[in-house]
């Protein structure tokens, strides 16, 4: 019987790192710590174009008998162009310290929502790349929900810890009125004098 060969004998994925109970890491290996700790192994060279970074991670799938075709596999082979990790591939990054994935995507996402990114140049078009490449990962992606909805939740608890600031309960906070057995009754209360407030204004 002839054993089957497969088609990308060198194909190779992304292993997150991940806790017993399945989550993913996020502190950095140890691989990653000795490489920010440690001056010597950082890459000091300047950024070089993303045609470039392209051209490179093609030869090594080439070479390892990879899927050329596979835009995913092809860009885990790019080369990060900018932070403490240059001169590392994206697939390393991603299999060594998510926190730090996960610090470029929000400062990435917080820059482009306020629209002061001005820095432009390979590495700008680096980070574009490795955050495009990061969120088509699934584990990634549900990562980011998670944290997004931590963040609204928090958001939501420091409104309730809020003072009404208007009416007989205008010292007590949101959440003071909520817990009382009268909330709905004060609430139509409140509703109403606001509305007044606001007519006499």
């Amino acid at each position: 019987m002839q054993k089957k060969v497969a088609p990308y004998p060198g194909k190779i994925s992304v292993v997150f790192r991940k806790g017993p109970l399945g989550y993913l890491l996020q502190d950095p290996s140890k691989e990653a710590r000795r490489n920010k700790n440690d001056p010597k192994l950082q890459d000091k060279s300047a950024p070089v174009r993303e045609d470039v970074v392209h051209q490179n991670a093609l030869t090594v799938i080439y070479q390892r008998g990879g899927d050329e075709s596979d835009m995913k596999e092809v860009q885990g082979e790019y080369i990060l162009q900018f932070g403490k990790y240059k001169g590392k591939s994206f697939r390393w990054l991603l299999g060594n310290d998510v926190g730090y994935t996960m610090y470029l995507i929000k400062d990435l996402q917080k820059e482009e929502a306020a629209g002061t990114s001005v820095e432009e140049g390979h590495g700008k078009e680096s980070l574009h790349s490795f955050v495009q490449y990061a969120l088509s990962f699934t584990e990634i992606k549900t990562l980011l929900n998670y944290k997004t909805s931590r963040v609204s939740v928090a958001a939501e608890a420091s409104e309730d810890d809020q003072l009404v600031g208007f009416g007989s309960r205008a010292k007590s906070t949101w959440k003071e009125i909520q817990e009382s057995p009268f909330y709905e009754a004060e609430r139509q209360r409140w509703v109403e004098e606001k509305r007044k407030k606001g007519r006499n204004c």
